[in-house]
C-alpha cells in the first residue's frame, strides 16, 4: 500500500472517529453526511436523469419516468429531491428530506410510486437521509441537481439495534439474471456492520441476519476502514451457511454487488468492483431488496 493510501485512510478513519454523520472538513468530508438546508449541503452529485413522473399532490412531477440506463429495474440515489422534497406516503405528498430524516415513507426514485415507498423503523435507530459528494458509480439523476444523496443508519451513540430497509419487489425478474448493488461502508464501532441482499421477510430490525434468503454482510474490523471484511451468506447467522468470505475493499464508496442467475442456479460476488467468485445457490424469487445495519450507503441498484 502506498504512503498515499495510507495517509488517505488514517484520515478518513480520525474523521469517523470523531464523529459519524456531522460536519467535516479535509479528505473525508464526502464520507461523512453534513448538514443540509433547501438552499443546498456539502458534496456534489450528479445532475440531469431521466424526465418526470410521481404524481404528487401539487401537481408537480419529480420522480423518472425512465430507467437511468438499459438493464435497470430498480433505482434509488437517495437524492434530496428538488427543493429538498420527495414523495411520501399513500397519495404522494411531498415531504422534507433534511439530512436526519428517517427514509420510511419515501417513494422509490425509480420506478417510484405509492406500491413502492420504502419500509423502515419509524423512530429510533434507523435509516436516514444524508449528504455526501459524488459517488462515483453513480449514474445521473434528476434528485440530485444540488448535492449528492446517500442514506445512513447513524452511530453518534453505541446502536442497540440493527435496523432494515425494505424495498418491495415489484418487478418482474428475469430468470437469466438480475444483480443488486450499493456503494458504502460499516461504521468503525464494534458489532457494526452494512449487509445488503433478498429477503421474504418483514421484519424491520436484523432481517438479513435472522432470515435473508441471500446478502453480503461487510464489517471493519481492523476500525480503521481498509481492509473490510466481507462474508456472502444464505439463511441467518444461526443457522444459515457462508458461501464466500475474505477481505477487500475500504471504507468509502466500496462498491458491493451481488448477481443471482435462476437459470443457472449460481450467485456471482463482486466486492471493490472485482468478481470474487460464482458459486453453486438457489433461492425462489424474494419480496424485497434490503439493506441493513449500521454505517452509510448510497446508490441501490437492480439490473438485469
Amino acid at each position: 500500500m502506498s504512503h498515499v493510501r495510507l495517509s488517505s485512510v488514517a484520515l478518513l478513519a480520525g474523521a469517523l472517529a470523531a464523529a459519524a454523520c456531522s460536519d467535516a472538513t479535509g479528505p473525508a468530508a464526502s464520507l461523512t453526511p453534513g448538514s443540509v438546508s433547501r438552499s443546498g449541503g456539502s458534496g456534489g452529485g450528479g445532475g440531469g436523469g431521466g424526465g418526470g413522473g410521481g404524481t404528487v399532490t401539487d401537481g408537480t412531477s419529480i420522480l423518472p419516468t425512465t430507467a437511468p440506463a438499459p438493464g435497470i429495474l430498480i433505482r434509488e440515489s437517495f437524492g434530496p429531491g428538488p427543493n429538498v422534497q420527495r414523495p411520501n406516503g399513500g397519495k404522494g405528498v411531498l415531504k422534507d428530506t433534511f439530512t436526519h430524516t428517517t427514509l420510511n415513507g419515501f417513494w422509490l426514485e425509480y420506478p417510484g410510486s405509492k406500491s413502492t415507498a420504502w419500509i423502515t423503523p419509524e423512530t429510533g435507530q434507523t435509516w436516514k437521509f444524508c449528504g455526501g459528494s459524488a459517488d462515483p458509480y453513480e449514474l445521473p439523476s434528476p434528485l440530485q441537481t444540488s448535492y449528492g444523496g446517500c442514506v445512513a443508519s447513524e452511530w453518534f451513540d453505541p446502536p442497540t439495534s440493527y435496523p432494515t430497509a425494505l424495498m418491495p419487489v415489484t418487478v418482474a425478474l428475469p430468470s437469466a439474471g438480475y444483480e443488486l448493488s450499493m456503494e458504502g461502508y460499516p461504521a468503525p464501532i464494534p458489532g457494526a456492520y452494512v449487509a445488503i441482499g433478498f429477503t421474504s421477510s418483514g421484519v424491520l430490525q436484523s432481517n438479513l441476519t435472522s432470515a435473508g434468503s441471500l446478502w453480503l454482510r461487510v464489517t471493519d474490523t481492523t476500525r480503521f476502514g481498509v481492509p473490510l471484511h466481507y462474508e456472502l451468506r444464505a439463511g441467518s447467522l444461526a443457522t444459515g451457511r457462508i458461501l464466500a468470505a475474505g477481505d477487500a475493499g475500504a471504507a468509502g464508496w466500496n462498491r458491493m454487488a451481488i448477481r443471482y442467475s435462476p437459470a443457472a442456479g449460481t450467485v456471482t460476488l463482486s466486492v471493490a468492483d472485482s468478481v470474487i467468485g460464482t458459486y453453486p445457490f438457489t433461492m425462489p424469487a424474494p419480496k424485497y431488496l434490503a439493506f441493513e445495519g449500521v454505517g452509510i450507503l448510497d446508490d441501490l441498484v437492480l439490473r438485469q
